[in-house]
Formats: structure tokens, sequence, C-alpha cells
């Protein structure tokens, strides 16, 4: 989103972020003045201004459908499918529906009459770039894992069998965690305690700098995840001038170009020939300079861009006639619908909440509405005495701002 907003302002669109709780990230988001993180009322309050044209966000957030209700009337809804399965958005509640890539469109068609458009993600050519100094580094190359490593879907415990065996024969480990797991999470999931040269999170603002160091070592970025949902680690590290291997995943096929920017290995592969395949990759010299030019040709942000302003300019939503059948269901759905089942809860909890402080701020009808959405995401979760004073809570609220029968934001003119 940062990424798009830049290419906004290249084009002279106005973009504001909103943050409903705090990130990793949001130091840089802040960083560009049009970045806040403020309640679900202050946002409420800044849709009723009128003057938004688009509100883009992540369909399966836990704040995305409660932000659709408050944006009705007011702005255009976008979702974009990232990386999980969503089956509330329908052409009632948004005005767009996109997907980060071709997997991820597939398995959401089938939940909605919005048709899912692809608009794949890029990367920052400015900060993901290769090190125009082409000398190798002496040493003995890397195998590097970034991401969460507490996370199932990263299988990192995979990661650190095939490393274990690299790191006999003199390779070097290192591990971007922002986690920061130690081996004791690991116990009884087939991980094998290794010696990581480097294990620490590594800072968005720094990562680059990591890849660079894994191409100068002749060395490869390793992904194990059993899906994604487009796998941005691949295309930046090759952006940088990093070989990437992965496995032939929901994602991770449309983030390595095969044989161009890295190789694809059969998910199922057994980890002794993933690592021979390595170990005989990672013994020949290759060209990071090539390597980088296909990613920045491949994933470019203007293409995203030119995509999302074609949607912007569009009067109406496309829809499908009938939605298709799921016919060719992929190895990956148990763990997408595994993870749909949890995103219930977590959309009452935020619902919850977000109720909570619409009713807090007076806006009786906003607050009607985000019950009325909670109670009917997860009913079950309301059936106990705190939810029970929650509602009454709640319903204090309600009447007191149609007693007072005060308009539920502040009215301007312009």
């Amino acid at each position: 989103m940062l990424l798009l907003g830049r290419q906004m302002a290249s084009r002279g669109i106005d973009c504001e972020y909103w943050f409903s709780r705090g990130s990793n990230r949001l130091p840089e988001f802040l960083a560009t003045g049009q970045a806040r993180l403020a309640t679900m009322s202050q946002l409420a309050q800044r849709l009723e201004k009128n003057d938004v044209d688009v509100v883009q966000m992540t369909a399966s957030d836990p704040g995305a459908e409660i932000v659709a209700q408050l944006a009705q009337g007011n702005a255009r809804v976008i979702v974009t499918a990232r990386g999980a399965l969503s089956d509330i958005w329908n052409a009632r509640n948004c005005f767009a529906y996109t997907a980060i890539s071709k997997g991820m469109a597939a398995v959401n068609q089938p939940y909605s009459d919005v048709e899912i458009e692809v608009v794949r993600n890029s990367i920052d050519l400015d900060r993901f770039v290769a090190n125009s100094d082409t000398r190798r580094d002496a040493s003995a190359p890397i195998v590097a894992f970034v991401g969460r490593t507490k996370s199932p879907e990263k299988d990192f415990p995979r990661f650190t069998r095939i490393a274990s065996r690299l790191v006999a024969q003199g390779t070097r480990v290192w591990i971007a965690d922002p986690h920061e797991g130690s081996w004791s999470n690991f116990e009884g999931t087939g991980a094998v305690p290794i010696h990581a040269e480097r294990c620490a999170p590594v800072p968005h603002t720094e990562i680059a700098d990591f890849y660079r160091a894994v191409a100068a070592s002749n060395g490869v970025v390793l992904m194990t995840s059993l899906s994604e949902g487009f796998g941005n680690v691949a295309p930046e590290a090759a952006a940088c001038g990093a070989r990437v291997a992965a496995p032939d995943v929901l994602g991770l096929r449309e983030a390595v170009v095969d044989g161009v920017t890295g190789r694809l290995f059969a998910a199922n592969q057994d980890d002794d020939s993933v690592a021979a395949m390595l170990s005989e990759w990672m013994a020949t010299p290759h060209d990071g300079n090539a390597v980088a030019a296909a990613a920045r040709r491949e994933f470019s942000p203007t293409v995203m861009m030119d995509a999302y302003a074609s949607i912007y300019a569009r009067r109406s939503p496309r829809l499908v006639g009938v939605r298709p059948a799921v016919t060719n269901v992929p190895a990956e759905m148990p763990l997408l619908l595994e993870h749909l089942h949890r995103q219930r809860e977590w959309r009452a909890d935020f619902t919850w909440k977000a109720a909570m402080n619409l009713g807090d701020a007076g806006m009786g009808r906003a607050t009607r509405r985000a019950m009325a959405l909670a109670l009917r995401t997860a009913p079950s979760q309301f059936v106990n005495a705190t939810g029970a004073r929650q509602f009454v809570r709640m319903t204090r609220a309600i009447v007191g701002s149609l007693l007072r029968g005060s308009p539920a934001v502040p009215v301007t003119s312009s």
C-alpha cells in the first residue's frame, strides 16, 4: 500500500493511510505525513466529510467489513485478496475486488459475485537494487530464510532440515526473523537445530542490504512456505541480485520466474534432493545483475498502478454471471479454510470493539450497524456474562445519543 501510494502521488492522486492499531511498518507510513493511527469513530468522521473517492483494504482484514459499512454512501470500496480466503464480499459491500496473484483470485472467486481481477504485487525499485560492486564475497555461500519462523504456513522446520544438510558442506546460514523465535518453539515440529551465523530481526529499511549480501556470497534465499498470497520476499530478493529457491505452491509460482529469477521445486520434493539441488546451484556462479534486471522488469510498480488507475476510473462494478464451481481444489486449500474459519472470531472481536468506540463517540446509527454486524459474524461470542455487560453498555450509549438528538458527527459546510 505504501508503494501504491507513492505511485498515486506521482500521478496527482491524494492518498491517506489509516491504521487502527500499531505495526512495525507504521513509522514508514507516518514518515509520509499522510498516515494516522486513529479510532474507528475518527475514521467514520473522516468519511462523513464525503470527499474520499475510494477506500482500499485487505479483504481478510478483521476491520475491513465494518469500514466498508461506514464507507457506504461516502466512498467506493476496493478490497484485495492478499494471502487468505474471504467469504464476505459481494456487490452490496464492495465496488471492486482484486487479488495479488492468479492463484488467490481463483480460490476466492467462488465466494463472490464481483469479478476478482489480478493486480500483482510489485516491488520498490528505489529500495531493492543490486549492488553495483560485482566483487564476490570470498566467504562460503549463504542460505537465508526471511520470514516469521513461528508462522506454521512458512514451514520454518523444513528450512532447518534442508539447511542442516548444507551446513555440513560448509554453507553459512542467515535467518531474518521478526518473531525472534527460539529453538524451544519448534520442539516436536521436525525442526533441526542448526548454527546460524546471523539470526535476528532485520528492519525493513535494512533488508535490501541483507539480500545483497546473500547475492555477493553466491548464496540463495530459500523459501519453504506451504502457501503464499504472492510472496514478496522472492521478487525483492531477486531485484537485489539474490537467487531464490521456493516450492511450487500457490503464490510462489507467480513470485518466482522459474529459471530466471530463481528455481521452483516440487512442494513434496524430499529434503535431501532439494539440498542437493541447492548445493550444485551455489557451486556455480550466477549473474546477479541479470537476475535483478529480470525482477525489475517483471514486477514494476507502474504496471500495478496502471491496473488500479483503470479500476478507479470505472463507473460500475464488474460482476460474474455465475460463480465458478471449485473444480481443481489446490493442495493448499485446507490451510486456507482453517484460516477462514478463524477470521470470523477476529472480525467479530474487532467489530464489537469498534461498536464500543462508536457508541462512546455518540454515533448511534454507526454503532447499531456495528453491533448487528458483530452479532451476525459470531453470535456465540456474546452468549456470556462479559458479552452481556458489553451489550448493555452499548445499548446505553445508543439510547443516550438518540435522546440527545444530536447528529452523529459535527456538521461542516464547504
